[in-house]
């Protein structure tokens, strides 16, 4: 038996069955911009070490094994995969990161936990390892980064709402057709071989109506000269001039079948290519420049730059390619030099190169073009060229010669639609050099003399505007003439600037609630416009002051539908964190603790070193208050580590106690218990209570003396007091507060209990039987009468034998 028991003791002492002492219980990470901190929980305190090789890095914990059960977080984005494996009574956890970490340290924080600390790295930060050493002596300014995503950084109204019925204008586009030019009358002084010598076919008179541009006249003419020629080749000069004069005329249907009867006649002469080009030179001016300009296309290779009518060929497709808006061929064209240009045409084409910046949205290019262009009398003929110059100087904030420029412009154009556009920018142009008020009666003009149109609407809100600004006691009436033009207007545009200014006067008027929702149904109904973002900054503006309103009035759950309809505006951290503070604490209120914890989780992650740590509190007591009492530990560890001198440190460390305590880990929370305890009277309550449940009275005792100095002691602490005296045998003050508690406090039948023990103890059966009988007839407590009843008839028995 002896050397059974030898054996035994040799293999134990060369074969240890487990020599690991300490398990790891939990990891929690937190996420910090770019630093991971993981937290390592034990059951007690491991050597530890670290091995980094590149992307990689080892943790290596001495005597350790990872509990069973235990799953460690997923892999993501930074860190892409993690090992776990024990070796040698280690235990040894690799992780690997996407990119090199610029540096890392694994430190013990409070007791039983180690702290991995990572600063990640990025795609660049390998190739500039050093460039710290390369700027030492360089100060860096600490500047708080703007974010130009943000509605309120990037709408020019919100320091001044106001400003917005002064400032603002809806985008107002005035769409004038393009003036076609002709060739030079008549065409055939443009054809070979004859060119000028060709015009001995038309009479004096004949030339002498064309100049005065009596077409009719002139085709009348014609068609009778027509008939007195015999010579065919004079008579195809006529019968192509007569269409040329039907053209000019405006007689689209017999100028399209003169020129098509040349064309097809005569295809394969230079004349029947003339008709071709006046044919659809024709449909670009009355029909469709579209298909005109892929027709110039098909006659690019019978006109050849050597022609003489390429020049005004040239010029046809360039005014094709303006009016039908393609502009890359628009430029192209513009860019051929192996023309030679009459004077005319040379300016036309000049004219056109102004046009196409102005078309492509080049605002200083069209400017500077057409102000080289400005004693052209030319282009003071061109509608469309014209109206391109107003904009440009309307854009270029040349107000006064705006002004003048588009009162001329309404001169060229016939298009009432057109018209009241021009004379609604004519006022918006002296609206800015002159008195504002002053022109409130020629908007009402314009209003009226354009109703149902887009410049009669935009008149009605620029004078609306004007007399709300005018007299502020004009709200109320702004409100209703805005919700008309919102009915009415016919671009979507105008109904977008009238409700929004609508929303404004609510927010004026201090009407935050109307203006919120009215906002918000903007937003639903507008998903993209001209005011969407000066609408989210309103909203920016007013919800953060609206939710406080409503948590100051205890309307949590209305607080917090609002800021879930708006979720998009702090999600993208759009809106002053306050804002986010209040929602928080609406959900902690409302008892939502889940969603209150992971806010303040988001309130650190996004703040400031030195605002985070105010947060880290609410969260604590948040996750306390929904039962997850493992997290209060790891949030509390997270915090001294981060904060070993915090100044939220105590109240830190009491809900850490309070969760161990709601999780029945007595010996854990009585470990935590500083020496001495903390000044707040809270922790020696606490601490008498944990003393008490593990039957350490004189500790329990010692402090609730300390606790009576500044407090009063309550119903429960009473009795435990008492019951602290008695079981430390100190009989005449326990006596003394035993009979301090009174008949209110739940533990009386207890404490009447105690003390016929005590008068036991010291000799008085007769008391004792007395305060016995007397739980037995007045006790609340069925649990103490029935131990009283027992002491009764125990003594009866006793009393028989």
């Amino acid at each position: 038996m002896k050397i059974l028991f030898y054996l035994t003791f040799i293999i134990s002492s060369l074969f240890p069955q487990d020599l690991v002492a300490a398990e790891l219980k939990s990891v929690s990470r937190v996420d910090v911009k770019d630093i991971i901190q993981l937290y390592f929980t034990f059951d007690t305190p491991p050597g530890f070490s670290s091995k980094a090789d590149n992307r990689r890095i080892d943790l290596i914990f001495d005597d350790s094994k990872k509990r069973p059960a235990l799953d460690l977080f997923k892999e993501d984005q930074s860190i892409v995969k993690i090992l776990s494996r024990e070796i040698d009574n280690k235990l040894i956890l690799s992780f690997f990161f996407r990119y090199q970490p610029q540096s890392y340290k694994l430190t013990p924080s409070s007791k039983n936990n180690i702290v991995f600390e990572v600063l990640l790295g990025n795609e660049y930060s390998k190739s500039y390892q050093n460039l710290a050493e390369r700027l030492k002596g360089l100060t860096v300014v600490d500047r708080k980064p703007v974010d130009f995503t943000n509605p309120y950084v990037i709408s020019p109204y919100v320091k001044n709402w106001l400003s917005f019925f002064a400032d603002y204008e809806s985008p107002l586009e005035i769409t004038i057709p393009i003036t076609f030019t002709p060739p030079l009358f008549p065409i055939i002084s443009l054809l070979p071989p004859g060119l000028e010598s060709n015009m001995e076919v038309l009479d004096e008179e004949i030339t002498k109506l064309a100049s005065q541009k009596l077409w009719d006249h002139v085709a009348g003419k014609i068609l009778d000269n027509i008939q007195l020629v015999t010579d065919i080749e004079q008579q195809k000069l006529l019968a192509l001039t007569y269409g040329e004069v039907l053209a000019l005329s405006g007689d689209f249907e017999g100028a399209f079948k003169q020129l098509y009867l040349i064309q097809e006649r005569y295809h394969e002469e230079l004349i029947g290519i003339y008709a071709q080009y006046l044919l659809v030179l024709l449909r670009a001016t009355q029909e469709d420049p579209y298909i005109a300009e892929y027709e110039f296309r098909l006659l690019e290779d019978k006109i050849t730059s050597q022609s003489p009518l390429a020049p005004y060929f040239l010029l046809s497709r360039i005014e094709t390619a303006l009016a039908s808006k393609q502009n890359s061929r628009l430029n192209k064209l513009l860019q051929l030099d192996d023309i030679g240009f009459p004077g005319e045409i040379e300016e036309r084409v000049t004219i056109r190169q102004a046009d196409y910046w102005f078309t492509i949205n080049q605002p200083v290019k069209a400017y500077a073009s057409y102000n080289l262009l400005s004693n052209s009398r030319l282009l003071t003929t061109q509608p469309f060229s014209y109206g391109g110059f107003c904009n440009t100087l309307y854009e270029q904030k040349k107000f006064k010669e705006a002004a003048e420029s588009y009162k001329h412009l309404a001169s060229l154009v016939a298009d009432k639609e057109q018209l009241g556009l021009i004379s609604y920018r004519e006022k918006m142009s002296r609206l800015h050099f002159e008195n504002k008020f002053n022109l409130i009666d020629d908007f009402s003009q314009i209003e009226n003399a354009f109703t149902g149109t887009e410049a009669g609407y935009l008149a009605a809100i620029k004078k609306n505007d004007l007399m709300l600004l005018r007299d502020k006691n004009w709200a109320e009436n702004a409100i209703k003439n805005y919700q008309i033009i919102a009915k009415e207007a016919t671009k979507r545009a105008l109904r977008e600037e009238a409700i929004f200014k609508e929303i404004l006067v609510h927010k004026l008027l201090g009407e935050s609630k109307t203006a919120i929702e009215m906002s918000q149904q903007l937003l639903r109904e507008f998903r993209t416009g001209n005011v969407r973002i000066s609408t989210q900054a309103l909203l920016i503006d007013l919800l953060p002051d609206e939710i406080k309103k409503l948590v100051d009035k205890k309307q949590y759950m209305k607080a917090l539908v609002l800021a879930k309809q708006n979720r998009d505006l702090f999600q993208n951290n759009w809106v002053d964190s306050k804002f986010l503070i209040d929602i928080a604490d609406a959900y902690h209120r409302i008892g939502i603790y889940d969603e209150a914890q992971k806010l303040y989780l988001y309130l650190i992650e996004i703040m400031s070193v030195e605002k985070r740590e105010f947060f880290f509190v609410p969260m604590i007591q948040a996750t306390f208050d929904h039962g997850n009492y493992t997290l209060v530990r790891d949030y509390a560890a997270q915090y001294d580590y981060n904060y070993p001198d915090g100044k939220y440190s105590e109240d830190v460390l009491l809900l850490r106690l309070q969760a161990l305590i709601a999780n029945e880990q007595i010996s854990d929370a009585l470990a935590l218990l500083e020496s001495p305890l903390p000044e707040k009277v809270v922790f020696n309550r606490l601490a008498a209570h944990l003393y008490f449940r593990v039957d350490d009275f004189e500790n329990s005792l010692n402090a609730l003396r300390t606790l009576q100095l500044t407090d009063t002691l309550s119903p429960k602490e009473q009795f435990i007091f008492a019951e602290c005296l008695y079981q430390a045998n100190i009989d005449d003050q326990a006596q003394e507060a035993y009979l301090a508690i009174t008949k209110d406090n739940s533990f009386y039948d207890q404490s009447i209990y105690r003390l016929a023990e005590l008068a036991k103890r010291n000799g008085n059966e007769k008391k004792a039987l007395t305060l016995f009988k007397q739980i037995v007839e007045t006790g609340k407590n069925p649990r103490w009468i029935k131990i009283a009843e027992r002491e009764l008839q125990f003594n009866n028995l006793k009393d028989r034998f």
